[in-house]
C-alpha cells in the first residue's frame, strides 16, 4: 500500500531516481542515454519526457536506448545486454553516452561500470547508478547525474585553453520546467548589462565538449539554494564565487546584478540603474491594475513587493491570483506573471 494515499500529501521529491537522472542526461545536446533495465521502465520515463515536450515544438528530442532486460537477464545477469546496447550506442557516434541503471539492474547486481569501461575511449561514458526506487527520489537522481557530469567535466577540462572572458555557469536548471529556456534567456539579458554572457548551462542543451569549461568557471549561478551540496562537489577552483539562486522579484533581480558585479570585480552601478529603468517601463504597462483587490499567498516578500509597486490592494476577500511554482525569474518573469494577472482580473 502506498505510504501517501493521497497525491496531495506526496512530497514533490518523491518518485524514481531514474526520472531525475534522465532529466539531466537527456539534456546534453549531443548525448545518448542507455537505460539498463526492462523496456517498460524506459517507456514510462520516455513518456514523461515526451509529455513535457508536447507544448514545446522547438524542443530537441533526446536520443535514448533501452537494453530491454527480460526474464533470462534477471536470472542470469544483464551485463551482456548492456554491452550490446553500448555497441549500438557507439555506432551512432554520440558526443557522450550516459548509462542509467534501474531497480532491476541493481537487484541482480550488474556491474555497469565494468561493462562501460570497455567502450572505446574516443566516446566518454558517464555511469549514473541511480538504481530506480532503490536510490531514493527524483531529486536524488537529478543530483547524482549532476555529480557524474561534474566528474566528466574534470576529465574534459583543458587547462591550457583559457577563456578571454569570465565564464559564468548556470548549475542545475530544472530541465522539465516549461520556462527553463526563458529563465536562461533572462539571465543572459541581465548579464548583458555587465557585458557578460552565460558561458555554460550545466547541463542543459550543452554539447559534451562544452562541459569541459566547468572547471574554469569564474562564477556559478545555482538554480536554487538546495543545490549547494552539488556545487560543493563540482570540479572548480577553491573559492570560486557562487550565487545561490536565480533571482525572483524586482529587488532581487537588481541585487543579482550587484552580486555578479562583486563576484567578477565589475562596477555594476550602471547595470543596476539600467535594470531599474527597465522595471519601471514594464510596470507602467500594467498601471491599469492599480487599486485591484487581490488575494495572494501570505508571507512571500517578492509578491508583497510586487503588489506594492503596482498599487494592488491585498485583501483576503480579493480575486485570487495565480502564482506559479517555481516562481518567475527576473524582470521578464514578472512581466509574464503580470500578463496572467491582468487576464485574471
Amino acid at each position: 500500500m502506498p505510504s501517501s494515499p493521497s497525491p496531495l500529501t506526496t512530497p514533490r521529491s518523491d518518485g524514481c531516481t531514474l526520472a531525475g537522472a534522465l532529466s539531466v542526461a537527456a539534456a546534453v545536446a549531443d548525448g545518448l542515454t542507455v537505460i539498463h533495465g526492462p523496456a517498460g521502465c524506459a517507456h514510462h520515463h520516455v513518456s514523461l519526457l515526451l509529455t513535457t515536450l508536447l507544448d514545446r515544438p522547438e524542443s530537441r528530442m533526446p536520443c535514448l536506448l533501452s537494453d530491454d532486460l527480460g526474464e533470462e537477464e534477471v536470472i542470469f545477469g544483464g551485463e551482456a545486454a548492456l554491452a550490446r546496447a553500448l555497441d549500438e550506442a557507439v555506432a551512432r557516434s554520440p558526443g557522450s553516452i550516459a548509462v542509467l541503471s534501474t531497480c532491476v539492474a541493481e537487484a541482480i547486481g550488474d556491474d555497469c561500470r565494468a561493462v562501460a569501461s570497455r567502450v572505446p575511449g574516443t566516446i566518454p561514458v558517464v555511469v549514473i547508478p541511480v538504481g530506480g526506487f532503490f536510490g531514493g527520489g527524483f531529486l536524488e537522481g537529478e543530483r547524482a547525474a549532476l555529480h557524474a557530469y561534474g566528474r566528466l567535466a574534470s576529465r574534459l577540462f583543458d587547462p591550457g585553453r583559457g577563456d578571454d572572458e569570465p565564464v559564468v555557469v548556470l548549475v542545475g536548471e530544472k530541465n522539465l520546467e516549461f520556462e527553463a529556456d526563458a529563465h536562461a534567456d533572462e539571465l543572459g539579458r541581465l548579464l548583458g548589462h555587465l557585458d557578460q554572457a552565460v558561458g555554460l548551462r550545466f547541463v542543459r542543451e550543452a554539447p559534451t565538449a562544452a562541459l569541459g569549461r566547468l572547471p574554469g568557471a569564474d562564477l556559478l549561478v545555482l538554480r536554487e539554494p538546495a543545490l549547494g551540496p552539488v556545487a560543493d562537489r563540482l570540479p572548480v577552483l577553491p573559492g570560486t564565487p557562487r550565487i545561490d539562486a536565480f533571482p525572483v522579484g524586482l529587488s532581487a533581480t537588481v541585487g543579482f546584478l550587484s552580486a555578479v558585479g562583486a563576484a567578477l570585480g565589475l562596477d555594476a552601478d550602471a547595470a543596476c540603474e539600467a535594470e531599474l529603468d527597465h522595471q519601471e517601463t514594464v510596470l507602467a504597462r500594467f498601471a491599469g491594475l492599480a487599486g485591484s483587490r487581490v488575494r495572494l499567498p501570505a508571507g512571500n516578500r517578492w509578491l508583497a513587493e510586487l503588489a506594492e509597486a503596482l498599487g494592488l490592494v491585498v485583501d483576503p476577500a480579493g480575486v485570487p491570483l495565480p502564482v506559479p511554482d517555481p516562481a518567475p525569474v527576473g524582470t521578464a518573469g514578472i512581466a509574464r506573471l503580470l500578463s496572467r494577472w491582468r487576464r485574471a482580473l
